[in-house]
């Protein structure tokens, strides 16, 4: 395979832009882009090359219909690490639904929650906003768990 050089661009850093948006060195030879395939994972999808089928197949999934936010304190330290979560709906959204899910298995409901992280590692906070007319609005936080 036969890469053109600009001027602007060293003969070292040559990239190809690959499958799923990857990058090769010109240099790599099919093992070798075979072995990193399987080290990013891409030797594993199913069929790889129906894609046109399976995004005409995608299932129906709620679409998000109001902004939220929300925010947590603190965002990083020492396990275990207690935090607050805080969130807000926009005022326009009547009877608005908070369920948080945390990615430790715990779950929550309301605007304002806490919650304690045990394990190590970065942690997440989803938060689903819905209101009884079927609004919705989704937002994660992330938490660094040392």
């Amino acid at each position: 395979m036969r890469v053109r050089m600009t001027r602007w661009m060293p003969a070292a850093a040559a990239l190809l832009l690959l499958a799923g948006g990857r990058t090769a060195l010109a240099e790599d030879s099919p093992k070798e882009l075979k072995q990193l395939d399987k080290l990013e994972g891409y030797d594993s999808l199913p069929q790889e090359g129906t894609v046109k089928k399976d995004m005409e197949n995608v299932p129906k999934q709620p679409v998000e219909t109001i902004i939220v936010w929300s925010e947590a304190a603190p965002t990083h330290g020492k396990a275990p690490l207690d935090v607050s979560f805080n969130a807000e709906a926009p005022d326009s959204v009547a009877n608005p639904t908070y369920t948080w899910t945390f990615s430790d298995g715990g779950t929550a409901n309301g605007a304002k929650v806490k919650h304690t992280f045990k394990a190590p590692g970065v942690q997440r906070a989803t938060l689903k906003v819905t209101s009884p007319k079927g609004d919705l609005g989704l937002d994660e936080q992330r938490i660094k768990v040392e």
